[in-house]
């Protein structure tokens, strides 16, 4: 057996590496980054350099060889990535059982009800949105608990063998009424946990979403053979609907750059970052871990976290313009990360506020998620760190009319939906086609 610590450069994280000889081969991520330039695998972790405080290098280097220890001490030849995941997962936070080890020490059934089959098949089918799903149930207890408190069906509990298309569609009504019962009635939802401890109105695409989960969770169900009751699949989920895809023209994005916001940090920095982010289209969790050994030769390369997940791993390559590489520049002293560090939250509220002082007023249609009503906005009212994402897309595609190509650069699947949203563009390039008929 042999474990030992590597660096994937391509997103600068360290992963613990486990091998038996050549049976085995298993490499999972620790979660800890570190820039390439600094990286030592004979350590491993941080090598002797003045750049890095000394403590930020002890501590790290500490954590690291006492994992590989810990992970050494309770591994064995059986190990698999979610065992392995769970091991560093157990060292990481001691004071809770990973799910892994507690199924392995338990010794009882899983119980037969319910919300019993939701936890084994939250940790039986290692999801990579665990917690997308965990709301879905949260919900259904909810929902569970009003027929029982407030429908006065007291003797009324969710049973897997029973629930079919009735319940998945009652569930996916509730997801868009929920919020006007929690108006009605605080008191009632007052004991249990909500997300920010608020509520907030869901639109359809949301219910569309929760049954898409929930559907998921009940095919599991069918093929584990705890219930024959296949009459779910009948019920849509697939009623998502999205406006056009509004975006900043090039003019728009400039008057943004050029703008200048006196000593406000924050405000300077996003406008930065919203910049960048319009010049290469990654999204902004990509944005946020891009660190210095992502930029080679004049070109940004990295693989977008999105499609890391979904088990794609193609590299996406793009050229960085000028202005890119004048905004990085900007930010040399920032390592290992292209540019300071800044909470999702403040950077969205931060854009709104950039393109509203630069004069972004123009007014752009969307849809309302509740109504599902198009509606007219300003544009600085509505962007988002995702709006960058779209402006890269939007004037690209206007201009190479190239879907394929286009799509190299951002990670899109050429087919992907996402494009279908810039139908306004293609609207634009069929009328060029005809005027060239004129010519």
């Amino acid at each position: 057996m042999k474990v030992i610590a590597v660096l994937r450069k391509s997103n600068s994280l360290v992963y613990i590496r486990v091998t038996f000889g050549r049976d085995k081969d298993v490499k999972v991520s620790t979660s800890m980054h570190i820039d390439p330039i600094y990286w030592d695998s004979k350590i491993p972790g941080y090598k002797n350099t003045k750049k890095v405080p000394k403590e930020v290098r002890e501590k790290f280097n500490n954590t690291l060889k006492e994992m590989i220890a810990y992970v050494e001490a309770n591994v064995d030849k059986d190990v698999t990535c979610p065992i392995l995941t769970a091991i560093i997962d157990d060292f990481l936070h001691p004071d809770r059982k990973s799910k892994e080890n507690t199924k392995a020490e338990d010794t009882t059934p899983w119980g037969s009800g319910f919300f019993d089959r939701a936890e084994q098949y939250l940790t039986e089918y290692k999801t990579k949105n665990e917690s997308g799903i965990r709301a879905v149930f949260r919900r259904l207890e909810r929902l569970e608990a009003w027929k029982r408190e407030m429908e006065g069906d007291t003797d009324f509990r969710y049973e897997v063998s029973t629930f079919g298309a009735e319940q998945l569609e009652e569930y996916m009504r509730y997801v868009t009424e929920e919020y006007d019962l929690y108006v009605k009635h605080p008191d009632f939802f007052a004991k249990f946990e909500l997300y920010h401890s608020t509520m907030r109105p869901s639109s359809k695409n949301s219910s569309f979403s929760g049954g898409l989960r929930l559907k998921a969770f009940l095919n599991w169900c069918v093929k584990k053979g705890y219930s024959d009751d296949v009459s779910f699949r009948q019920v849509q989920t697939h009623g998502h609907v999205y406006g056009d895809a509004y975006y900043l023209t090039v003019v728009e994005r400039n008057q943004v750059y050029q703008c200048q916001y006196g000593r406000s940090y924050h405000a300077s920095l996003v406008r930065d970052m919203f910049v960048f982010q319009c010049l290469v289209g990654c999204r902004m969790g990509d944005l946020f871990n891009l660190t210095r050994s992502n930029i080679i030769d004049g070109w940004l390369e990295y693989i977008p976290g999105k499609n890391l997940n979904n088990g794609n791993t193609e590299l996406v390559r793009v050229p960085l313009c000028d202005t890119a590489k004048e905004i990085l520049a900007r930010y040399s002293h920032v390592s290992p990360r292209l540019f300071p560090a800044i909470c999702e939250a403040q950077y969205n509220m931060y854009i709104k506020f950039v393109l509203d002082f630069a004069g972004i007023h123009r007014m752009v249609t969307v849809l309302n998620p509740l109504t599902r009503q198009p509606e007219q906005r300003m544009l600085c009212d509505v962007a988002t760190s995702h709006t960058a994402r779209k402006t890269f897309i939007g004037n690209l595609y206007a201009k190479v009319k190239d879907q394929a190509l286009v799509s190299s650069l951002t990670g899109h699947s050429p087919q992907s939906r996402a494009f279908q949203r810039y139908r306004t563009i293609d609207d634009s390039m069929k009328r060029e086609l005809i005027g060239m008929l004129e010519e």
